[in-house]
């Protein structure tokens, strides 16, 4: 019965041991893939900023009657809630930015917040910067975007895979060997600078003589690298 036990143990470890992949049967291939859709919407990032030297009262007074007039601006706009997100206020008290005064430090208040909204009309991008603009919001940014994106991270991923798979059989001929099958996949990782995770591009097209740049076409690229480990025969 011992040696029963002995033989069965050793069968079991001997299979285990026949599932580890030498590394002179695998490669290791790169594969990269882009893809590109029209942009149709908008994310503005706003950071609301209100200072004053000696009163924290009128910080949060300034920062009331900002804070109506981006709202109201989000309703004119018929920005809908669940694409607005926001940081609660907050205030610090830190040196001026501009120095002493007559050889003393001036500290002064700050009260800041975060805005940022999404937009589905390009066409109001205008008219939403010069609002912002007119109503004293001198800190903010925007970018494109595609309401297609996550479908086009699911295309490019399969696209990549499928560039890596070309390049390991290239590989592989050369080799006088042949890919067996993908023993792992890993998509590319912000803290691997081997890799490109997704990246948004603006792709310019021609627009009519004295038109805004917003009357230019934009595109939206999403770009991936994965790294695609193969087994060979």
């Amino acid at each position: 019965m011992k040696k029963l036990l002995i033989a069965f143990f050793l069968l079991l470890s001997t299979a285990g041991y026949t599932q580890i992949i030498s590394p002179e049967n695998r490669i290791v291939v790169l594969g990269a893939a882009s893809v590109e859709a029209p942009a149709d919407r908008v994310t503005f990032h706003i950071n609301l900023s209100t200072i004053d030297t000696f009163s924290l009262d009128k910080v949060y007074e300034q920062h009331k009657l900002l804070e109506a007039k981006v709202f109201k601006i989000l309703n004119d706009f018929h920005v809908p809630a669940q694409k607005v997100k926001y940081t609660l206020f907050s205030v610090v008290r830190h040196p001026s930015v501009y120095g002493p005064a007559n050889g003393n430090e001036v500290l002064i208040f700050e009260g800041m917040q975060e805005v940022t909204f999404t937009i589905d009309s390009i066409k109001d991008y205008p008219s939403i910067q010069e609002n912002l603009i007119r109503a004293g919001v001198n800190n903010f940014n925007s970018s494109f975007s595609s309401s297609k994106e996550e479908a086009m991270k699911k295309e490019v991923l399969a696209k990549a895979v499928a560039v890596a798979k070309e390049k390991a059989d290239i590989l592989a001929s050369a080799a006088d060997r042949k890919v067996k099958r993908i023993v792992k996949v890993a998509e590319a990782d912000e803290s691997d600078p081997t890799f490109s995770n997704y990246l948004g591009d603006g792709v310019t097209a021609s627009a009519p003589a004295e038109a805004s740049l917003i009357d230019i076409s934009q595109n939206v690229s999403v770009a991936i690298t994965v790294k695609v480990v193969f087994e060979l025969k």
